[in-house]
């Protein structure tokens, strides 16, 4: 599954890259380019512009429009209306930047690249192939896996209602 998010949708964009779905993002991307890759490469408009939306539709191409501004509902609401997997898995997560995947990298290599700290106190490291950009599970991710668990809480309630 690979989607394409309009200018407005920064934050899910690199949300989704994390989650390792290939993920198309600029904010320079025009309604007719956004149209034009999501039928040539069969992605998923992701859009808050109800105009994108509708001409997506007429064209019958998958699109979903979102509303609100919570991450936890609109993960939610997009792996209702999609399938997305909302688990993080570290073999497949890509750069929130370049969307390119990222590789693990030995503690070995990731020292010469980060402050000697960061390195001793965490276990495992990816490196961006294109960006050079460095990752790690951080203080940061209890937020981020309690969003993960809560927009999975929040599909079983939807998955509920709209049995």
């Amino acid at each position: 599954m690979m989607f394409i998010a309009d200018s407005m949708l920064g934050d899910l964009a690199r949300w989704l890259r994390m989650l390792g779905y290939d993920t198309l993002y600029s904010r320079r991307l025009d309604d007719w380019r956004i149209l034009q890759l999501a039928e040539r490469d069969g992605r998923i408009i992701i859009t808050r512009d109800r105009g994108l939306y509708m001409r997506a539709r007429k064209r019958r191409l998958k699109a979903v429009l979102i509303d609100g501004n919570n991450m936890v509902e609109i993960l939610a609401k997009l792996a209702l209306k999609t399938g997305l997997r909302l688990d993080f898995d570290p073999s497949t997560t890509r750069c929130p930047y370049c969307n390119v995947r990222l590789e693990a990298i030995t503690k070995a290599e990731a020292l010469s690249l980060l402050p000697q700290k960061v390195v001793t106190t965490y276990d495992s490291f990816w490196k961006c192939p294109k960006c050079g950009r460095i990752y790690w599970q951080g203080s940061h991710w209890k937020t981020i896996r309690e969003v993960l668990k809560n927009a999975r809480r929040a599909l079983q309630i939807y998955e509920r209602r709209w049995r």
